[in-house]
């Protein structure tokens, strides 16, 4: 059975906890597991059955919760409710801002993989519209990562205060007053701020080009599929390894259950080595 509870705070505080798709808590909803952790700890109950409890627990692989695993979200709600009911979670709008911008990010790239992985018999420029997915989603996914070090390293012009009404510059004045920094310009930006440097600069430019082409002139005469995918699965896979400990995979099988089968063989096909296999029978993918 799927868990349908409202879990959006708890998914914030538990998306940091490591990918883990083995044991008994496999799928279950680890949101759910760290609530009940959580008001364990406010009432200091240690007579508890966690393993049964946890293979009762639904099922859920939704967003920011997926594969998180369910014992450790127990034991952090747990260690949360023993410092007391008002102090288990400080969520600032940095936070939310970050991850929803990764969330969102992590799934236009995976919906453009999907495109380019397949033809476009039947789906009119659908390689076109990977790299244009591809490229806005990377793009989305390095604010995103610059966030987490502060909302105002991604803008290169910020409000004035006196066009500010509050004493408080919100997110709000900073969508309608601000201006973000330029695709051109993230790599820059994002090693000035995190020390981060991206493989394949010439790649990165390169694919910049080639989806301001599409946009704005006409499509180039090259394989659209091969470039969307090499440039997913080299520059911006590696990205979001290093910092979410993550794959484009992970997002991309919500489009379709079975993708990362096709996806290995078009990798395999054009030389791509990622940090992720199949498993033994094939019914799923791990990390190496």
């Amino acid at each position: 059975m799927a868990c349908n509870k409202d879990h959006s705070e708890t998914d914030i505080i538990i998306n940091e906890l490591p990918i883990n798709q083995g044991g008994f808590g496999r799928h279950k909803c680890a949101s759910c597991a760290y609530e009940k952790g959580l008001e364990n700890g406010i009432n200091r109950n240690l007579n508890f059955n966690l393993e049964n409890f946890i293979q009762d627990l639904n099922e859920s692989q939704k967003g920011l919760r997926r594969h998180r695993d369910p014992a450790e979200a127990y034991s952090l709600g747990f260690f949360h409710g023993l410092s007391g009911k008002d102090n288990h979670t400080v969520i600032r709008d940095k936070d939310k801002m970050a991850i929803q911008m990764r969330d969102f990010g992590l799934y236009m790239v995976a919906k453009g993989a999907v495109n380019a992985t397949f033809s476009e018999m039947g789906v009119p420029y659908s390689h076109e519209m990977a790299i244009v997915h591809i490229a806005h989603g990377f793009e989305i996914l390095i604010k995103s990562r610059i966030v987490e070090e502060h909302p105002l390293l991604i803008f290169n012009k910020i409000p004035k205060d006196t066009v500010i009404k509050d004493i408080r510059l919100e997110i709000s004045d900073l969508l309608e007053h601000g201006q973000t920094i330029m695709y051109s310009e993230l790599p820059q930006r994002l090693w000035a701020t995190t020390g981060y440097k991206i493989d394949d600069i010439d790649l990165y430019n390169e694919f910049g080009k080639i989806r301001n082409q599409i946009i704005h002139l006409l499509i180039p005469s090259i394989s659209l599929s091969d470039i969307a995918l090499k440039f997913a699965f080299t520059v911006i896979e590696k990205a979001v390894n290093d910092w979410w400990d993550t794959s484009i995979l992970e997002y991309a099988v919500d489009y379709d259950e079975e993708y990362y089968l096709y996806a290995f063989e078009q990798l395999a096909r054009l030389n791509i080595e990622i940090n992720y296999k199949l498993n033994s029978d094939k019914s799923y993918f791990e990390k190496k």
